[in-house]
């Protein structure tokens, strides 16, 4: 048996620090989840992924009701400020502190949202201050994975963290979109970036939702004369007013992957589609993680297996990849249990053990600390608590969360 997942459904801007009590009790190990990891049992993590992306989309998707980056991150949060990918705001100069190897070409655009848990437990601890993670970094307890380190405060149990990838549709007229498919793009030592996939669709943002047919467009410079054409409908998607397209073309990331795929800026009346996600639910203490992304064909191969029936509406269109641990179950190729998305790890490059296709998302996360350092290359198995500077003395374990190191402010 499963236990079922907790969500926060609300987004209440003006809640105090002290509700975060109510967290800290359902922070106790979910055994049954512990049991499932031990046992690298994947039909059963499969089928408690789905069951988290279900409850988070089952009706108005609770992703549109979270906290942004810049309400997470900012000293104190605007009650007026939207939620969810219509809030998206970075403030000016927010990534100079990002390691010269959390870029890679092309631009995604991206936005992490948090739910009320993390938002919370984040804000009450000061997390979001570097003076906060100093003082830690001296006197927090002992970590007790890493010898020689100190860990922030846990998060509650019930605390979710979701990192989106969209991609710009114009209203007025077809958007080439990249799919990725495994069997037809094999890993490359310099990354399987979108625009090395090599097959694309056609969006139609019309209102009449039309489907089916093959067109031509270009992408990427290069031609498709057989896209496929599929309907806006087919996504979870917002449209875009003004003041969010003055928003998101601020972040020179953002604009830079609307040129990509306009050859333009995003306008107001254009669309974002939601291409894929990554989330951490705090279910156990390293979280489980779970992958997703957009697909055509969504009912094919091993990333559609176990989707239950009662997974509704576009959210069926998505495929999906999940990990409870760093090394079990094995993968295929005899090696470390692999998760990654296409969209996100795919991109990055073979540093000496695989690249971002051969990659884990929890062996990713768990060099997450602070002071900030680089995140690349990718891994999946063990953790070289040797060899790897993100694992030496006197660092602060940050709980998984990269933003923390790299978002935090003075």
């Amino acid at each position: 048996m499963i236990v079922a997942v907790i969500f926060h459904s609300t987004n209440v801007l003006a809640v105090g620090c002290n509700d975060a009590s109510s967290a800290d009790q359902v922070s106790a190990k979910n055994q049954d989840l512990q049991l499932i990891r031990r046992n690298g049992n994947l039909a059963q993590q499969r089928l408690h992924a789905w069951e988290i992306i279900g409850g988070l989309t089952r009706e108005q998707p609770l992703l549109e009701r979270w906290y942004g980056e810049e309400q997470v991150f900012a000293e104190i949060s605007e009650a007026t400020h939207p939620s969810g990918i219509h809030g998206f705001s970075r403030a000016a100069g927010s990534d100079v502190i990002r390691p010269r190897s959390d870029s890679a070409d092309p631009a995604i655009f991206s936005y992490t949202l948090y739910n009320e848990a993390a938002y919370l437990h984040i804000q009450c601890n000061k997390l979001n201050r570097i003076s906060e993670l100093e003082r830690l970094r001296g006197m927090a307890e002992p970590d007790t994975g890493v010898p020689g380190d100190r860990s922030i405060p846990s998060f509650p149990a019930d605390a979710i963290v979701m990192k989106t990838v969209w991609w710009p549709v114009a209203h007025d007229g077809l958007t080439p979109l990249p799919v990725w498919d495994a069997d037809r793009n094999p890993p490359r030592k310099s990354g399987n970036d979108y625009t090395t996939w090599q097959r694309v669709v056609a969006i139609d943002p019309s209102p009449t939702g039309r489907r089916g047919g093959i067109v031509q467009v270009d992408f990427a410079a290069q031609s498709f004369p057989d896209a496929s054409r599929v309907s806006l409908k087919d996504f979870h998607f917002v449209a875009v007013d003004r003041d969010m397209a003055l928003r998101t073309m601020r972040d020179p990331s953002a604009r830079k992957a609307a040129v990509i795929a306009l050859g333009r800026e995003v306008r107001e009346g254009d669309y974002l589609i939601l291409v894929g996600a990554s989330l951490a639910t705090r279910e156990i203490s390293d979280w489980i993680w779970v992958t997703f992304w957009w697909h055509d064909h969504p009912e094919q191969g091993p990333f559609a297996v176990g989707r239950p029936r009662d997974l509704i509406g576009v959210w069926r269109n998505y495929l999906m990849a999940t990990a409870f641990d760093s090394n079990l179950p094995a993968s295929t190729d005899g090696g470390p249990h692999i998760c990654f998305n296409p969209w996100l790890e795919g991109r990055f490059p073979d540093g000496g053990r695989g690249g971002g296709r051969v990659s884990n998302c929890m062996a990713c996360h768990s060099r997450a600390s602070y002071p900030a350092i680089g995140f690349l290359p990718v891994t999946r198995g063990a953790p070289d608590l040797k060899g790897d500077p993100a694992y030496a003395s006197g660092r602060l374990r940050t709980s998984f969360l990269w933003a923390i190191s790299l978002h935090a402010r003075p």
